[in-house]
C-alpha cells in the first residue's frame, strides 16, 4: 500500500515538473519573440555613409517605372524587404506604426525580389496597400544590399545619412533621427547603424 502511494506521488511530482518545464519553455519563447533579432546593426554592405546618390530606379507592381532624382523636396527612408523573409514579415506592423505616427516622413518599401505576383500576394497578406511599394531587385544589387530588412535614410540632396538592419519601430525612429541631424552622420564621419 505504501509502495503504491509512493509511486503515485512520484508520478504526480514528475507531471508537475513537466508542466513547469513546459511553462518555462513558453516564457522563453515569448521572451525571444519580444526581444526580436539583435537589433539594428551596421554592416559593410550597402552604400557608404555620405555617399551621394543622383538617381534611384525601380519598377512599380504594374511594371511602370519608378524613380527618385536628387536633389528632391525631402529626404526619404527606403526599407528593403523580401516577401520570403520572416524578419521582414515581423517588421511590417512596426513599419505601419511608423508611417502612421510619422506621416511627414516619406517611406518606401523596396522588394529585393522582382516577382510581381509574389509581391502582390505579400501586400494583400500583410495589408500594405496604403504604403508605397516598389520592385527593386536591380536597385538593391546596385546599392550592394545583401540582407533584409535593411533601411537607408537618403537626404533631399541624395546623401546616405543612415543605414542598417532594422527590426523594430525604434530602429526606424533612430534612422529617421540620424537623417535629420543638422550635421548628419556622414558629415561627421561616423559609421553607425540605424539606431545608436
Amino acid at each position: 500500500m505504501a509502495s503504491g502511494l509512493m509511486i503515485g506521488a512520484q508520478w504526480f511530482v514528475l507531471v508537475c515538473l513537466g508542466l513547469v518545464v513546459l511553462a518555462h519553455s513558453r516564457l522563453l519563447g515569448l521572451l525571444h519573440q519580444r526581444l526580436g533579432p539583435a537589433g539594428a546593426r551596421p554592416l559593410a554592405d550597402g552604400p557608404a555613409l555620405g555617399a551621394k546618390l543622383d538617381r534611384l530606379d525601380a519598377r512599380r507592381l504594374d511594371g511602370s517605372p519608378w524613380s527618385a532624382d536628387f536633389p528632391a523636396e525631402t529626404g526619404m527612408i527606403l526599407v528593403f524587404i523580401s516577401p520570403q523573409c520572416q524578419t521582414c514579415n515581423a517588421l511590417m506592423p512596426h513599419v505601419q506604426d511608423f508611417v502612421r505616427t510619422q506621416p511627414d516622413v516619406p517611406l518606401t518599401l523596396v522588394s529585393t525580389i522582382d516577382d510581381a505576383a509574389m509581391n502582390r500576394a505579400y501586400i494583400a497578406y500583410r495589408r500594405l496597400e496604403d504604403l508605397p511599394y516598389i520592385l527593386g531587385e536591380k536597385m538593391s544589387a546596385g546599392l550592394d544590399i545583401e540582407g533584409t530588412p535593411y533601411a537607408l535614410y537618403v537626404s533631399q540632396d541624395g546623401l546616405v545619412l543612415g543605414k542598417g538592419i532594422v527590426n523594430t519601430f525604434e530602429n526606424l525612429m533612430g534612422l529617421h533621427e540620424q537623417g535629420n541631424r543638422p550635421e548628419g552622420f556622414a558629415a561627421r564621419g561616423e559609421e553607425s547603424a540605424a539606431v545608436s
